[in-house]
C-alpha cells in the first residue's frame, strides 16, 4: 500500500471513531444515564492521566503551563455550572443522573472545532512541505506544537471532566449512604 494511502486510511478511521464518540456523548448529554461507580471512575481515571501526562509534557516549555493554568481554572468554573445543573432522579433500585445538555454539548462542539483546526493546520503543513523542499518548515512547527488556544482547551476539558466525575463519585456515596436503610438500635 503505498504511503498517501495509508495516511488517506488512518484519517479516516480516526474520522469513523471520532464521529462514533460524538455520536455516544450526544446520546448521553441528552438522557439520563445509570450512576455507576465503576464506569465513571474509570472515566475520571483516565482524563486524570491524560492531564498528567500533558503537565509533564510541557517541561520543556514552562510558558506552556500559563495556558494551563488558564484552562484549569477556566474548567474548573464549566465543572461548577455543570455540577450546578445536573438532575438526579431515582428509578426501580438505581440513581440516575443526567448532565447539562448545553454544557456538554458546547465542550464536543469547542473539541470538534479544535481537532478541525488542528486537521486545517495539518493539511496546511502538507501543502506546504510538499511545494518546498520536502522538509517542514520551523516556523509553521512551532507555532503548531507551542499553540495556546489548543493548551487552553485543552486543560478547560480534562478540568471539567475530571471535577465533574469527581463530584458524581462523591454523589453516588453520598446517595449510596442515603439508600441504606436506618439501623434499629
Amino acid at each position: 500500500m503505498p504511503h498517501t494511502a495509508r495516511v488517506v486510511a488512518i484519517v479516516v478511521l480516526l474520522v469513523v471513531i471520532v464521529i462514533f464518540g460524538i455520536y455516544r456523548r450526544k446520546q448521553r448529554a441528552i438522557r439520563f444515564q445509570k450512576l455507576v461507580k465503576a464506569r465513571i471512575l474509570t472515566q475520571l481515571t483516565l482524563w486524570a492521566i491524560i492531564g498528567f501526562v500533558f503537565l509533564a509534557a510541557g517541561f520543556s516549555s514552562p510558558m506552556v503551563y500559563i495556558f494551563d493554568a488558564i484552562g484549569i481554572v477556566l474548567g474548573i468554573g464549566v465543572a461548577y455550572l455543570a455540577i450546578r445543573t445536573t438532575s438526579f432522579e431515582p428509578r426501580k433500585d438505581s440513581w440516575f443522573y443526567r448532565p447539562n445538555p448545553w454544557i456538554h454539548m458546547l465542550s464536543i462542539v469547542v473539541f470538534i472545532g479544535r481537532f478541525a483546526y488542528i486537521l486545517y493546520q495539518d493539511y496546511k503543513l502538507a501543502i506546504e512541505t510538499a511545494a518546498g523542499n520536502g522538509q517542514p518548515t520551523n516556523q509553521v512547527l512551532s507555532a503548531y506544537t507551542h499553540d495556546p488556544y489548543t493548551t487552553t482547551i485543552l486543560f478547560v476539558l480534562i478540568t471539567y471532566y475530571t471535577g465533574y466525575y469527581m463530584f458524581l463519585i462523591r454523589k453516588t456515596r453520598h446517595l449510596e449512604i442515603e439508600k441504606q436503610p436506618e439501623s434499629v438500635t
